[in-house]
């Protein structure tokens, strides 16, 4: 996350296309709009911002006190996509395209596998509780089971917890052009240190004692899944993670003008269930909204390759490489040759 949300990325993204195209672009500082001239086509392309409420992530269309990052420009408003608004109708797309995913159950006793508990409207993993043990009877685990996500406008439902490498891919149109690929973050004994200190040194939250808020409860359940208990000492070198969700990698952070990227490195079974994804989606986005419009799935890759997608994200923030593909399809031209 310390590429995307750095302003001079996206400036340095939009004045490459610029000059490839002697096109005219202009910020407005007042409203951040950017209007861009081209070839006689004109486009006011709207701020997007990444900002902190109550020690939440969050997206907002105006620069805010509680902005910290800026997550790039579009030619169009707040898309309302129910795909994106709701993880079940997200998993009936999956179904009805030939998309692998996880099962979903409605009650918690249904689960046939590993499972989490989610709230089918939420965003930033912050809706999700687990990842929990199948049990023949949860009144034996019932401590286990005593963290909910917050409840939000929908509802609650088990879902079957796949074990992988987090992936979480962008497009415009049905072309990917940017992923995200991460293993789950960990911490490794030393054969002295409670576990509890490990994980209060990788959270960066040393003295403080764990509970049930936010990203410590998160790692309590993910250590409970692995047999492992906070008062435990690990042997030396053996390792456990703490968090199996997305953009949960609890490193120092760091500001850099050199992409993460990992679209490129995937494997091509792993790209071709991409490819797939892309075309699907791509065909639903033209029959509502009649253009090509940004969007990303997040998902996790199995130790057989095979992509488990999770969820649609209708409005999430615009990698600087998405420029390019952005410009040519509202110009038509992104070359000086191409005239």
């Amino acid at each position: 996350m310390s590429y995307l949300p750095v302003t001079l990325n996206h400036f340095r993204a939009v004045k490459k296309w610029a000059d490839s195209c002697d096109a005219l672009v202009t910020l407005d500082v007042k409203s951040f709009n950017l209007e861009v001239k081209s070839r006689n086509r004109y486009y006011t392309l709207k701020p997007r911002f990444l900002m902190l409420h109550d020690g939440k992530m969050a997206y907002t269309t105006q620069l805010v006190k509680d902005v910290t990052g800026f997550i790039g420009w579009l030619p169009y408003d707040i898309l309302q996509w129910d795909l994106s608004q709701d993880k079940l109708l997200a998993k009936n797309f999956f179904q009805s395209s030939g998309l692998k995913f996880p099962a979903a159950w409605s009650s918690l006793k249904d689960a046939e596998g590993d499972f989490l508990v989610k709230d089918s409207v939420g965003s930033f993993g912050y809706q999700i509780a687990g990842p929990y043990r199948q049990v023949e009877d949860l009144s034996l685990s019932s401590t286990q089971h005593t963290r909910r996500p917050k409840k939000e406008q929908g509802v609650e439902f088990a879902e079957l917890f796949v074990c992988g490498t987090n992936l979480k891919v962008w497009f415009w149109g049905e072309k990917a052009f940017y992923a995200n690929l991460h293993a789950y973050p960990t911490i490794v004994g030393d054969g002295l240190s409670t576990v509890q200190t490990l994980v209060e040194s990788r959270l960066g939250i040393a003295g403080k004692t764990l509970n049930i808020k936010s990203d410590e409860d998160g790692a309590i359940s993910s250590l409970a899944f692995q047999h492992v208990q906070l008062s435990d000492v690990l042997d030396q070198g053996r390792e456990v993670w703490i968090d199996f969700r997305y953009g949960r990698r609890y490193l120092p952070t760091s500001f850099t003008a050199e992409t993460d990227n990992n679209l490129s490195g995937v494997s091509l079974q792993v790209r071709q269930q991409i490819d797939l994804a892309g075309a699907k989606m791509a065909e639903e986005a033209m029959r509502r909204f009649k253009a090509p419009v940004l969007y990303s799935i997040d998902g996790v890759v199995d130790a057989e390759g095979t992509v488990w997608w999770l969820e649609i994200n209708s409005n999430p923030m615009l990698p600087p490489e998405g420029y390019q593909l952005m410009f040519s399809s509202l110009f038509g031209l992104t070359q000086k040759s191409s005239e």
